[in-house]
């Protein structure tokens, strides 16, 4: 991806910042009924070896304990360690899909080198991955970010007096259950089996939509009689002018003439050909249409039936 975009990108997604089931572990059974007792002592070791990367697996996924502070803008600080450094102060939030890491601490820490290219706009330095971070109990790795100096966390440090260094964000977050407990001023995280993907990566084809356009054809059930040529004024066009209406069509019978500016049809508005498409599209053959034109400068209610046929 072009790193223009991805800088936009980066920016869009740190503007917005703004559940796995724990590892249960099956108990077997002691042992099996056997014919005679060394049998049984058999099957009793056989379990105990089963047991050992069940117990492995409970160890792996035990719940740590990280404690924050709550800010006077109810904000979530946490403090934590950037690959040994630190301690840093960083934002929780639940809602950013990124996790975000300024320039100081991020050169502090040797997430990036000092002498890294930054764009012109908030100091950007694009993505990057802290090694390790360490917060309370828990222990992050290969923990992906994004690199600049977001204003709102400046002016968050201004209103507390002391530098905020970054977000915890969706990158960290998805790899846990998270359990918040807001009297004791403590998080509980839970690791779960979750593949974090590459929201930078991705996201570009997510706002673009599939490759094949998904179309509509708009095909008006029933024959109306008339032709419509391109509004006049663009978006202060009053409505759609009827260039031409067929002897002894449904629109001639209900009083439709050429020259008239087609406003509404059917309730609904009409300020485009594709508008007056859309809206015919809705009303069956026989069925009463009421449309509202301006002939001479006046408003003038129509009704007409479309009838069978294409």
């Amino acid at each position: 991806m072009d790193r223009s975009l991805r800088t936009m990108l980066a920016i869009a997604l740190a503007a917005l910042a703004a559940a796995g089931l724990t590892r249960g572990i099956r108990s077997a059974r002691a042992g099996l009924e056997a014919a005679n007792a060394e049998q049984a002592a058999a099957a009793q070791a056989v379990a105990r070896d089963d047991e050992k990367p069940k117990a492995r697996d409970a160890e792996k996924a035990k719940p740590v304990v990280v404690p924050f502070r709550m800010l006077p803008t109810n904000h979530m600080l946490v403090r934590a360690k950037i690959n040994g450094k630190g301690p840093y102060h960083l934002i929780f939030d639940l809602g950013a899909p990124i996790t975000l890491l300024g320039n100081k601490a991020s050169e502090e820490s040797g997430v990036v080198e000092a002498g890294a290219p930054r764009s012109f706009l908030f100091g950007m330095r694009g993505e990057a991955d802290i090694d390790k971070l360490e917060a309370g109990g828990l222990t992050a790795t290969r923990l992906p970010v994004i690199v600049f100096d977001h204003p709102i966390l400046g002016a968050l440090g201004e209103m507390i007096d002391e530098r905020i260094d970054g977000i915890m964000g969706f990158t960290l977050f998805a790899r846990y259950r998270t359990t918040i407990d807001y009297q004791a001023k403590r998080m509980t995280f839970v690791p779960v089996d979750y593949e974090v993907r590459d929201l930078m990566k991705e996201l570009p084809e997510r706002m673009l939509g599939p490759k094949v356009a998904k179309e509509r054809v708009l095909a008006p059930p029933g024959v109306w009689g008339i032709r419509l040529g391109k509004p006049e004024g663009g978006l202060d066009a009053p409505g759609v002018p009827v260039t031409r209406v067929d002897d002894g069509s449904p629109a001639q019978r209900g009083g439709l003439r050429a020259g008239d500016v087609l406003t509404t049809l059917d309730g609904r508005w009409t300020t485009s050909i594709h508008d007056v498409f859309a809206a015919a599209a809705d009303v069956d053959p026989g069925r009463d249409a009421q449309i509202v034109i301006l002939r001479d400068g006046k408003e003038v209610t129509l009704t007409i039936a479309p009838g069978e046929g294409a």
